[in-house]
């Protein structure tokens, strides 16, 4: 068994830190999102991270608050920095954007100010699962 700079344990009391409740806790350790290393190795930012335990959330609980997604981009922040100091280096994703919107690290660099006033306004919810096949 290789030994990870990280346990369950270290994402258990990151998530309790940032108010996330047990069924946020639930869908991590199904989706084997199981470590803080785990975590920084798979996804490209926080975006990526957020929209993907947003959606399986909003599967299981009919909806992921705006306060929920917020937390878990301070989650996968918190994560990433904690990586960075046992030397993880982060997942970067190969393309320039990434397929959801960008994360403000990627918008420095001045392609992404078409829309400002997005960032004042609601967020727009996440879009409906798909149905299950019959």
């Amino acid at each position: 068994a290789t030994h990870l700079p990280f346990s369950i344990m270290d994402l258990v009391d990151l998530a309790q830190q940032f108010g996330l409740p047990n069924h946020v806790l639930d869908v991590f350790r199904d989706k084997a999102v199981v470590s803080i290393s785990t975590l920084v190795k798979t996804f490209d930012d926080d975006e990526q991270f957020c929209d993907f335990v947003a959606l399986e959330v909003q599967k299981r609980q009919g909806i992921c608050s705006k306060r929920l997604r917020l937390a878990l981009k301070m989650l996968y922040l918190e994560a990433v920095q904690k990586g960075k100091l046992k030397g993880l280096k982060p997942k970067m994703s190969s393309s320039p954007v990434s397929s959801s919107a960008p994360s403000r690290a990627a918008s420095d660099n001045g392609e992404d100010e078409a829309s400002p006033e997005e960032d004042e306004e609601e967020e727009p919810p996440p879009p409906p699962p798909p149905p299950p096949p019959p």
